[in-house]
């Protein structure tokens, strides 16, 4: 498989894994253990930003070469397009659990999600900001 199309597979499935953890239904009965009641409190709010870090680094890297390399555009507005675009996507999961049974949409949960955004697209212009170097030198 082509390294761009892998990039691309990889994304697709952290996004799909990612998004459908976020919109599985939680049992409303009481007699039915839910996944936050295994969990400690707050707990939820890590597996947001890292799902969210994950989503919008895979994104980055996912990005076509002159893109990542910022020879499409600069460099800042390819960090701010991931990190806006994974945060729509959390936004928008946030607002689609409200149909979702035992889902609740959360104002915390999408900061949350935004603070993944931007901490996984900071890695991935590091990790292409740093590869550049290694190439110069």
């Amino acid at each position: 498989m082509h390294t761009d199309a892998r990039r691309l597979a990889v994304f697709a499935a952290v996004t799909v894994i990612v998004v459908t953890s976020s919109l599985i239904p939680v049992p409303a009965t009481p007699d039915q253990a839910s996944p936050t009641d295994v969990l400690p409190p707050g707990s939820d709010k890590s597996a947001h930003a890292a799902g969210y870090a994950a989503v919008a680094y895979t994104m980055g890297r996912a990005l076509p070469a002159r893109w990542r390399r910022g020879g499409g555009a600069p460099p800042l507005v390819a960090l701010a397009g991931v990190a806006a675009a994974a945060t729509a996507l959390g936004a928008g999961v946030e607002v689609a659990q409200g149909v979702v049974p035992g889902r609740d949409p959360s104002a915390l949960d999408g900061v949350v999600n935004a603070v993944g955004a931007v901490v996984g697209a900071l890695a991935w212009r590091w990790r292409v900001d740093g590869a550049a170097r290694a190439d110069d030198a």
